[in-house]
């Protein structure tokens, strides 16, 4: 099937402003998605650009990268990946496992789901990460977002910790 779209690395190619919007404006709706399901998320708008600021340099930062999926000059969905080191001092893990690639933000624009673009950003990320001799990727969801979760099993990640928490 034929694709109307292509991936790009922002952390490579720069996005122009009009594109840059566009980032924030799918940051927001992810967030509001969030939000709708955890108390604890500020609100879309008010966060947007200040932290697509924050994961842009935390991507540099990091030996990671930020994958956009674009159609013609519209940015359709992203994702940030960037690469975690454990403390050496740190014995609970392997040492071929102390460094983890980590998705931490993953969204396609509701109007290009089910086309493939979630799962080519995921791999994207993936051999991002293997280039860089990394031998596992995590990501995060909330637990009560369950189109998410069934999303990522079907791309082959399993539960493997649990965070419990608690208001103080």
């Amino acid at each position: 099937m034929a694709t109307d779209w292509h991936l790009a690395n922002s952390l490579i190619q720069a996005l122009t402003q009009r594109q840059r919007d566009q980032v924030d404006g799918l940051m927001a709706q992810l967030q509001a998605t969030e939000r709708a399901l955890s108390s604890d998320r500020a609100a879309g708008d008010a966060m947007a650009q200040g932290h697509v600021d924050y994961l842009l340099d935390l991507a540099h930062s990091s030996a990671g990268a930020f994958l956009t999926a674009i159609t013609g000059e519209q940015i359709i969905g992203f994702c940030v990946v960037i690469i975690t080191k454990e403390d050496e001092c740190d014995l609970h893990l392997q040492d071929s496992f102390k460094q983890a690639g980590e998705v931490t933000d993953l969204i396609v624009h509701p109007n290009h789901r089910k086309r493939g673009i979630g799962r080519a950003l995921i791999s994207a990320a993936s051999a991002h990460c293997q280039a860089r001799g990394v031998r596992q990727l995590k990501l995060k969801t909330l637990a009560q977002n369950f189109q998410a979760r069934h999303a990522f099993e079907a791309l082959g990640f399993r539960p493997h910790e649990i965070i419990h928490t608690i208001d103080l």
